[in-house]
């Protein structure tokens, strides 16, 4: 009874689409990676029941996906097998033609992509640097570095050592300190998990950012922009019609990987690596780098214990679920930024607010979160204020680098006054 009660079904509207019956069973059950996440603890129907919010998410995301496949295939009902064969024999045809395109200008589009990301964040020009590469074919991705299964728990100590407030050895006789030590790294790791789920839900959308470069890729070739939504929305839908089981292995494996990304902050500024199979894939790699950096600020500042919540939730079958929950959760938190974060002048404090959002503490991140999922007006005045003390902070950071410049300049004037007076000459 009480699992029926928190369960609620998934709205599909008129569409005759489906889930794979696996994905929408485990959203249901809530058996997914977001599933116990405090940021989804929310009562959405304001009977005082906290009730799953992913069945309200995965309606809205499955809805889009459908209808961005249908818009750029022209097909009207994608349900059933010979639907799913049909939109892998036009994925096939679709991947062929866009690499064959691809290939004869890969650095024009490398550069291209770094542009775009760098106008569309309102990224300054010293910001990063960046290394990018479109790959001519599948395999061609080092997935060495990917964490294809979460790393083992770290034992007692280690967690006691890393997110206590006390030394070891006194906290090993100590239960309510060991596990205050523990609810603090269970905690770390959901904040983590919400994080990844906006990174992938920000960096989703440039998937369909090749819209903004039509001219540049019309001169290119005019069949482009229809192949990369043919390309970018099957993609999307198989996320939702492959069963889990199968995607889940897949990623455990590290196959089909079609892109990635690294943050290499020894540089300075930190340098955004990044590889893609498609334009759009890279662009997603691209923003998925700038957002990894910034949102790194939600990380625990000991970076052993940094290490250990990265190396519990970043890995690629978990990452499955971001890309299918991540991007209506990341409409959700645009959706409540002030109007004025829109205008040109304004758009990079965006890039501070979620740094800012990102180093809340654990207990402020997950009440602003579930507000902004909520779509309150407490949250929207929550970003507001934060947006307010961004401004005003650059404000005054503005005004000190400014006094510095000026105090520099009468040291200078100082000296030059000195040399003049060695050669005899005076400076009224």
């Amino acid at each position: 009874m009480s699992k029926k009660i928190n369960e609620a079904p998934i709205d599909y509207g008129d569409r005759p689409e489906r889930m794979a019956p696996d994905i929408q069973a485990k959203i249901q059950g809530r058996e997914t990676t977001l599933s116990d996440n405090p940021a989804l603890d929310i009562d959405v129907d304001g009977d005082g029941v906290v009730s799953s919010f992913e069945e309200k998410l995965a309606s809205k995301r499955f809805a889009d996906v459908v209808d961005k496949v249908k818009q750029y295939t022209g097909l009207q009902d994608i349900s059933g097998p010979n639907a799913f064969m049909q939109l892998q024999m036009i994925l096939k045809r679709a991947v062929e033609k866009v690499k064959s395109i691809e290939n004869d200008n890969e650095e024009y589009l490398e550069n291209l992509a770094i542009d775009l990301v760098k106008k569309e964040m309102s990224l300054p020009d010293d910001a990063f640097q960046y290394d990018v590469e479109l790959i001519s074919g599948m395999g061609k991705i080092d997935t060495s570095k990917m964490r294809t299964q979460p790393d083992d728990e770290p034992d007692e100590e280690k967690i006691m050592k890393a997110f206590g407030d006390q030394d070891v050895d006194d906290m090993e006789d100590d239960i309510d300190a060991f596990m205050d030590a523990m609810d603090k790294f269970d905690m770390e790791k959901a904040k983590r998990r919400f994080i990844n789920s906006l990174i992938q839900g920000a960096s989703k959308k440039g998937h369909y950012m090749y819209n903004l470069v039509s001219d540049e890729l019309n001169r290119l070739d005019p069949q482009l922009l229809n192949l990369y939504g043919t390309l970018m929305s099957i993609a999307d839908a198989m996320y939702w019609i492959v069963p889990d089981q199968i995607t889940q292995m897949m990623a455990g494996e590290g196959e089909g990987i079609q892109g990635s990304e690294e943050v290499d902050d020894e540089t300075d500024p930190p340098t955004i690596k990044a590889k893609g199979l498609f334009f759009p894939v890279l662009i997603h790699e691209l923003l998925k780098g700038v957002y990894e950096a910034l949102g790194s600020q939600g990380l625990p500042d000991d970076p052993k214990a940094a290490e250990m919540v990265m190396g519990s939730e970043d890995t690629l079958p978990y990452e499955i679920w971001d890309l299918r929950l991540g991007p209506v959760i990341w409409e959700k938190f645009v959706e409540s930024y002030p109007e004025r974060l829109f205008e040109d002048d304004l758009r990079e404090i965006q890039n501070y607010l979620f740094s800012r959002f990102s180093m809340l503490s654990t207990e402020e991140f997950f009440e602003v979160a579930r507000e902004i999922l909520k779509g309150t007006d407490k949250g929207k005045q929550i970003l507001n204020r934060m947006v307010d003390e961004i401004i005003e902070e650059l404000r005054q950071y503005d005004l000190e680098d400014a006094f510095s410049d000026y105090e520099d300049d009468d040291d200078d004037d100082d000296e030059f006054r000195d040399f003049l007076g060695d050669l005899g000459i005076s400076l009224s």
